[in-house]
């Protein structure tokens, strides 16, 4: 199976790129690709089950859990940049858990591609 590396550095409100990144890794999950999806910086945020969304827009943290629902999506923030914002472990999504750097470092030797979105 093919690893893909994304580390997503952009917040849930900085236009339509989080979107796209999430789009981005649904397709290669529907084309058999295994994914790694690391939080980094702002993109913690995506993760914040406590965000208040106003009525009518999209959020982009509902298509996170969504995929981080999938068998080979493994999603992973960073345990400083959460720190750092305020995201603590307990207000993560469903089947997002903290990690650190190394765990990424890691993954870029595993991976097949990298995708950053920043």
């Amino acid at each position: 199976m093919r690893q893909l590396a994304v580390l997503l550095s952009v917040g849930p409100d900085q236009g339509t790129l989080p979107l796209r990144a999430l789009e981005t890794v649904k397709a290669a999950l529907s084309k058999g690709c295994a994914v790694f999806c690391f939080l980094y910086e702002d993109g913690v945020l995506l993760a914040n089950r406590r965000r208040d969304i106003p009525q009518g827009e999209t959020d982009p943290s509902q298509l996170l859990h969504a995929l981080a629902q999938h068998q080979h999506c493994d999603v992973v923030a960073c345990i400083t940049a959460a720190e750092r914002r305020g995201v603590a472990q307990d207000s993560l999504v469903t089947n997002v858990r903290v990690g650190g750097l190394g765990e990424w470092a890691e993954q870029l030797q595993a991976a097949d591609r990298v995708l950053q979105f920043r």
